[in-house]
């Protein structure tokens, strides 16, 4: 049997769009930091001999923070990550979001 999904959520990355909704994760940061720099052999090296990428350039890993910044300043938070949707957030009331 097919499973169709009911909502796809579209996780902001390089365009400047205007998040539907965006979700705290101040307390997740400095893990997320970590997992990505897990993977350091794809970022910034000045001593590599490998043709530059987006990912590879200096700004891209001194730029980590910017966007979750902006975004956890649209809340009132340290960081958060923004999120677009083709369809509308239903809540059962509007206590789900406090």
């Amino acid at each position: 049997k097919q499973w169709r999904p009911k909502v796809v959520y579209h996780y902001i990355q390089w365009q400047n769009l205007k998040p539907d909704f965006v979700v705290d994760i101040t307390g997740y940061n400095e893990i997320r930091i970590a997992a990505i720099l897990a993977y350091s052999s794809q970022f910034y090296d000045p001593d590599s001999q490998e043709p530059e990428t987006l990912i590879a350039t200096k700004n891209f890993l001194e730029g980590l923070n910017n966007r979750p910044q902006d975004f956890g300043r649209l809340i009132g938070v340290g960081f958060a990550e923004g999120f677009t949707t083709e369809r509308h957030l239903a809540v059962n009331s509007l206590g789900d979001l406090i």
